[in-house]
């Protein structure tokens, strides 16, 4: 455990060396200007922006020691400052009081999910939630709103253009230009599902394209909420293959999200459809993680009960999904195309619940996944995952890079604290991560979005 004057030298190092600033009262700031509904003035190619932190680096925690989380007032918006347990430079990048449109009834503001990749192809700008299902963009430098967009449900960045955003709406794919504040539709997929009656085809929230966004996992449910069909969508062919799952008893039961693998060779669904222990689900009878050929056949399951997850590439380039192992207690990872499941790191539940996510959405920096935890017996830490933020190498016995404690209070008895899971996810380069915390304040709704910066080439740099 370390002790504090550990605490104090790391704090008076980071902040003497990295350039940080903490400052325990929040810092008077100029009122944000009405936010535009739609247009917003966007420079295509930025460039990336500037370190939060200039200076030396922070020293890098590799070990698994618990350490307790410390005790911190709630930063004030957009000042960075150093997480005195890790080093590690981040800031509150949202703020609830100033930063919501006006009508907006949002508590507060968070980063979609971990599964969703938050900033666009150059790193200039950001798309964070309003918890009132609104949208809003922010500059990646200066970390500030631009504007309240216009989108519906499931809003993705393009891969290769940093101005489009697709986002889902009713039974389209539609496309938002920042350039010109219009939406464009890509394709309405109700023509490729005659007699489905379809009000939603989407991934469900947790789905993301490919990473070069060219394919897209979908399902189509109908007016009862219920999945009828499984698509993929060629978005550069602009060709749809549709698998009908209405002759199948088995998805009467509901589907919790489904998505398309990084380099879109694989179509993976989550069904809620738990197998029975030591079964896997079939092409004829589905059930647990199921996952098909692009061409949506060959269906066959990989897992019998699927936790949380991601999919993400390892270092060979292998389509894999890192996961929760709920029959193991481990972090782990699953090769897609053999089957072969790797345990990475065990999970202790000895102590208390530890709620676990994961992002893959690094595509620049394969072979690392970026997990947060919650509900690890805040404020006191029993192990060494307790309440934090950390990347794990994807190799057996890999190595672990401690990052920071998220100050989030999640209490399961507390609807409300579901919007306090962090939820974090990471940038193309694995460079910046974004997160969400209530910052102790159970039951609130009232949750920040944080950002987090790792040195450039971290990896490479590892012992």
């Amino acid at each position: 455990m370390k002790t504090p004057t550990r605490w104090f030298g790391l704090l008076l190092a980071c902040l003497l060396l990295a350039g940080c600033t903490w400052q325990p009262e929040p810092a008077p700031q100029s009122e944000q200007p009405d936010l535009p509904l739609a247009q917003v003035s966007a420079t295509p190619g930025l460039a990336l922006p500037a370190p939060l932190c200039p200076g030396p680096q922070p020293v890098l925690f590799m070990d698994r020691n618990v350490y307790q989380p410390p005790s911190l007032p709630e930063p004030p918006a957009r000042q960075p400052f150093c997480e005195p347990v890790f080093g590690a430079c981040m800031l509150r990048v949202t703020d609830r009081t100033r930063d919501l449109a006006p009508g907006d009834a949002s508590a507060g503001l968070k980063n979609e999910y971990s599964r969703v990749q938050s900033f666009n192809a150059d790193g200039s700008r950001i798309l964070v939630r309003g918890l009132d299902a609104t949208w809003y963009l922010y500059d990646a430098q200066s970390l500030t709103p631009l504007a309240l967009l216009p989108l519906s449900s499931e809003p993705r960045w393009d891969a290769a253009d940093p101005n489009l955003i697709y986002y889902a709406l009713d039974t389209s794919l539609m496309v938002f230009d920042l350039r010109t504040g219009q939406s464009n539709r890509l394709r309405d997929f109700a023509a490729d599902l005659p007699g489905h009656n379809p009000v939603m085809v989407w991934t469900r929230y947790e789905g993301s394209p490919s990473y070069d966004t060219r394919y897209w996992g979908l399902m189509a449910e109908n007016e009862d909420w219920l999945p009828t069909a499984f698509l993929v969508y060629d978005r550069v062919e602009n060709q749809v293959t549709v698998r009908d799952l209405r002759g199948m008893p088995e998805v009467r039961e509901d589907i919790d999200h489904v998505a398309i693998s990084p380099l879109g060779t694989y179509f993976l669904a989550s069904f809620d459809l738990a197998c029975d222990r030591g079964q896997l689900g079939s092409d004829a009878h589905p059930c647990g993680l199921m996952v098909y050929n692009r061409d949506l056949s060959n269906g066959r399951g990989l897992l019998r009960i699927v936790g949380h997850g991601d999919t993400a590439l390892d270092a060979q380039g292998r389509e894999v999904w890192v996961y929760q192992d709920i029959d193991t207690d481990h972090i782990a990872m699953l090769d897609l195309e053999s089957g072969a499941i790797t345990p990475l790191w065990p999970i202790d539940f000895s102590h208390t619940p530890i709620g676990l996510h994961f992002s893959g959405r690094a595509s620049n920096r394969p072979g690392w996944v970026l997990v947060s935890t919650y509900s690890g017996g805040y404020p006191t830490a029993f192990t060494w995952m307790d309440n934090q933020v950390f990347a794990v190498e994807l190799t057996a016995g890999g190595r672990v890079l401690r990052i920071a404690h998220t100050q989030s209070i999640v209490d399961e008895s507390q609807e409300h604290d579901y919007w306090a899971e962090p939820q974090a996810s990471v940038n193309q380069d694995f460079t910046r991560i974004l997160f969400t915390s209530n910052w102790g304040r159970s039951g609130s709704e009232t949750v920040e979005m944080y950002l987090i910066e790792l040195p450039a080439g971290w990896a490479d740099s590892l012992p």
